[in-house]
Order: C-alpha cells, then structure tokens, then sequence
C-alpha cells in the first residue's frame, strides 16, 4: 500500500506542474493581443478559466493549515465561479454561432446577476452553508447543459480536429465537474480523501494540457469570412486542387448544390453522405476545406437563405409557407436563420426590397 506521504508528494508534483502550464497559458493570452489582431477581450473569458482551476488546485492541496481567511474567500470564488467560464469557453470553441456581445439584455443581466451571487457568497460571506450548495447546483446545471450541448452539435461539425477536441473535452469534463459536483451535493467527506484529490488534480494536468493544444492550435477557434448569400455557387474550377477521388465528389456536391438539394427537409450530413455515395469525414472534409464551412448548418442555411430572399422579393408567398418550402422545420428557426445571415427579419426584408423596387 502506498504511504500517505508519498501520495501527497505525487499529489504536489501533479498540481505545481498543472499550475505551472496554467503560468504558462495565462502569459500567452496576456501576449497574443500585442502579436495579432486578437483583442485583449477575447481571452478574458479562458484567462478566468485558468485563474479558476489555479484557485482549485491551491484551495484542494493537501497540505496544513489550509488558506484562511480573505484569501480563502478569493480562492472560493474563483473555484465556484470556474464552471460558468467553462461554459462560456466551451460555447466560444464549439458553438461558431455563440456572441456574448450579441446577448439580449436580459441574458448580460442575469451574468451580472450571477457574479453578484458569487461575490455575496464568497467575498462577503466567506462561503459555506445552503448559498454554497446552491453554487454546487448552479454548477452542475451550467456542466450538464454544456456536455449535452458538445455531444448533440458533434454530428454537424466539419471539422475534424474540433471533432475529436470535443471527445476529449466532454470525456474530461464529466469526470471532474460531475463527479466533484455530485460529491460536494452528497454531503460525504469524500472530498477530503487523498486519492480523490490525486485523482482530481490528475484530471487538471491532463485537462491542461489538452486545453493547451486547443488553444495554441488556434485554427479550432478562428471562424472563416463570413459567407454572404450574394456570394455565387462555387464553380467547379475551385476544385483542382484536389485528388481525383476527392475532385469526384466535389463535382457531385457542386450538382447537389445547383439541383438545389440542399431544400430538403431534415437533411443530415449522413444523408447528404449516404446520397452522394461517400463516407460521412469525406464528404465533411471537403466542405469544410474547399467551401470554408466549419458547421453543416451553416453550409445549408447559406444556400437555404439565398433561396430565401428571392422568393421573399419574387413572390408573395407567406413568410411561413417559404420557410417550410426551403426546409426549415418551423418559423422561429428560418427567421433566426436569416437575420444571422442577413441582418434583418424576413418581413422587413421583403418590405425593404418592395419600397426599393416600387416606382416613385
């Protein structure tokens, strides 16, 4: 059997080295905005992330005493507030359509709201009781929602390397946040056990280490130009590049794209696939690689909405009758669609093109 004090050892030798990469990923986020375009506020939300999981590993230590007063507060509430970056990041590597600066107000509010909860809780109160139970609970709703979140939007992303990013990241964020989470709720001092800790701090390292090659393989989280409808079907020249087998299948996605295919209901990137007779990674490599689309929703609801505003000008079919014509599956999707892509709402758009259009 192992000794305690060589645990502890392993224990400290697996967090200083965590907290060490972290050093190393809070200095590079500090550096890139001077290196390139990248604005200081973009990393604020994966610096907070580091400073969390920091927090963690040196309130969770197991050494004696334990970080007392303020600085136990400090430590506290960046553990606790840890999990909602963790959404925040992950939405802003997964989700290509996530904008915190296009939230509705009342979504900024209710972040301000929650920061003024973590502040209270922790700074104000030192912590403990029902209020840092209830964090507990808000963290497992923010993880819960996040991993479902990763896993359902996996079939639609093109691209391989966040493909497999995303595996990593659900597998390693379950076992941390999960099962830290559901131990806390249960009221056990599991918590305090060594093995535990080693294991939790291991997790750290190991989640570290990945974010770390997510971050610097920065083309994960760098989205293409936006694509607008008045961009022209890709003409089969812009696949010369490509193999024969590969030049082969781009020829029948530009005919799938002319037949205007792509105003089939429900269509998946599997039954798209299964269509044009190839493997599903072919078929997401080449629309990822040679049209520059990162999610396959994107692919269709470029084409979709192009269809779209013809129709809206050329025709005086309902809003709802052209949007299930072109595929979507209900009103409120095709209208958040289009005003992603064009900016506005379908009914002002058709409006706007009529008052244009009218003679004087």
């Amino acid at each position: 059997m192992i000794e305690t004090s060589v645990i502890s050892h392993i224990d400290f030798f697996i967090r200083y080295a965590c907290i060490g990469q972290l050093l190393l990923l809070i200095a590079y986020l500090f550096y890139k905005p001077y290196r390139s375009q990248s604005t200081f506020r973009a990393q604020i939300i994966p610096l907070m992330l580091a400073l969390g999981v920091a927090a963690y590993l040196l309130l969770t230590a197991p050494y004696s005493p334990r970080p007392q007063g303020f600085i136990r507060s400090i430590l506290l509430m960046f553990t606790h507030t840890m999990p909602v970056f963790l959404w925040l990041y992950g939405k802003q590597l997964f989700d290509d359509e996530f904008n915190l600066q296009r939230w509705p107000i009342f979504g900024k509010a209710a972040l301000v709201l929650l920061a003024c909860f973590y502040i209270y809780v922790f700074l104000i109160r030192g912590g403990g009781g029902y209020l840092q139970m209830a964090s507990h609970v808000i963290a497992l709703v923010f993880i819960v929602h996040l991993l479902a979140s990763v896993m359902l939007t996996w079939r639609n992303d093109l691209v391989e390397q966040r493909r497999v990013a995303r595996f990593w990241f659900a597998l390693l964020v379950g076992l941390f946040f999960l099962m830290l989470d559901l131990v806390e709720l249960s009221n056990t001092r599991l918590n305090r056990h060594q093995i535990f800790m080693l294991m939790n701090a291991s997790i750290c390292l190991i989640g570290t280490s990945v974010t770390a090659g997510l971050i610097f393989f920065h083309e994960l989280s760098i989205k293409p130009e936006s694509v607008f409808i008045s961009d022209p079907i890709p003409e089969a020249p812009r696949y010369s590049r490509l193999t024969p087998q590969e030049n082969a299948l781009a020829k029948k996605l530009h005919s799938f794209i002319e037949d205007e295919g792509y105003l089939q209901p429900d269509l998946t990137i599997s039954k798209l696939a299964e269509q044009l007779e190839c493997p599903d990674h072919h078929l997401r490599k080449l629309i990822n690689q040679s049209l520059g689309y990162t999610n396959f929703n994107a692919f269709l609801n470029h084409y979709r909405i192009e269809a779209a505003s013809k129709r809206l000008v050329e025709t005086s079919l309902p809003v709802l009758t052209i949007a299930l014509d072109i595929g979507f599956g209900s009103i409120a999707s095709f209208n958040r669609a289009f005003k992603d892509i064009v900016g506005t709402t379908p009914t002002v758009y058709r409006t706007t093109a009529q008052q244009s259009n009218s003679p004087e």
